[in-house]
Formats: structure tokens, C-alpha cells, sequence
């Protein structure tokens, strides 16, 4: 269901891609370049390093299916404390969907999660690093 959600997600940006393009002037149909995706990732799952902050261990694990990030995971997310239960409980899905989204953890920290964004980044960096080799 991820992997169609993602496509369709794909193919709307790739239709504003040829849109832009085609403010560039001209005739659209003409000009728009056919866009396909690169595979820039082996296929596999790969976990993160383990990242560590006063919060927390934080540690991801990516999905590559076709060359594209299909999915994250949390393997490990934070303490057990209540406040930072609750936080992880919202920020670490909206992470996981931005890098989803964008095709790398280059993303947005989410917002009140100032010790979750930059540890579970930094573990999905080093898993997207892992399926670059």
C-alpha cells in the first residue's frame, strides 16, 4: 500500500516538474522531458547506527524496495519516560514520512522534538549511507 502511495506521490511530483518546466515558455507536450525516477539505493533493509542523546538511544531501520526509500522504522526511540514516550509517539512517524517523501533524511526536524529529530536523522543517514555502497 506504501509502495503505491509513493509512486503516486512520485508521478504528481514529476507532473509539477514538467509544469514548471513548462513556465519556462513554450508549448508543454513539447518541451516537458520524459521524468524517470533513479534508483539511487540497493535493495535491502538496513539498520542505523545507534545514535545517543540525554533523550535517548535513537536507531532506524530504512526499507529500499526498486532503488527508493520505502519505508522507516523505528528500532529504538528515546527513553521510556512519559514525556518522551509521547513525544516519539507523534515525531517519529512524521520523520519517517518526511524522509519518505523526500527520498533522503536531508527533512525538516519536527517540531518539539529537538532531541528525537536530530537522533533519529542522524541513524537514518547512516542506514541511506549503507544503501549507497
Amino acid at each position: 500500500m506504501r509502495t503505491t502511495t509513493r509512486t503516486a506521490g512520485t508521478l504528481a511530483f514529476a507532473g509539477a516538474a514538467g509544469t514548471l518546466l513548462a513556465g519556462c515558455g513554450g508549448d508543454a507536450e513539447a518541451e516537458a522531458p520524459d521524468v524517470a525516477i533513479a534508483a539511487n539505493y540497493v535493495d535491502g533493509t538496513y539498520d542505523g547506527a545507534r545514535v545517543e542523546n540525554e533523550k535517548g538511544g535513537f536507531q532506524a531501520q530504512v526499507t529500499i524496495e526498486n532503488g527508493v526509500i520505502a519505508s522507516v522504522a523505528a528500532i529504538e526511540a528515546g527513553t521510556q519516560d512519559a514525556q518522551s514516550v509521547q513525544i516519539n509517539a507523534t515525531a517519529i512517524p512524521e520523520l519517517a514520512e518526511r524522509v519518505v517523501e523526500a527520498q533522503s533524511a536531508d527533512v525538516d526536524a519536527v517540531s518539539g522534538a529537538s532531541f528525537t529529530s536530530p537522533g533519529f536523522l542522524a541513524s537514518i543517514e547512516d542506514a541511506l549511507e549503507q544503501a549507497t555502497a
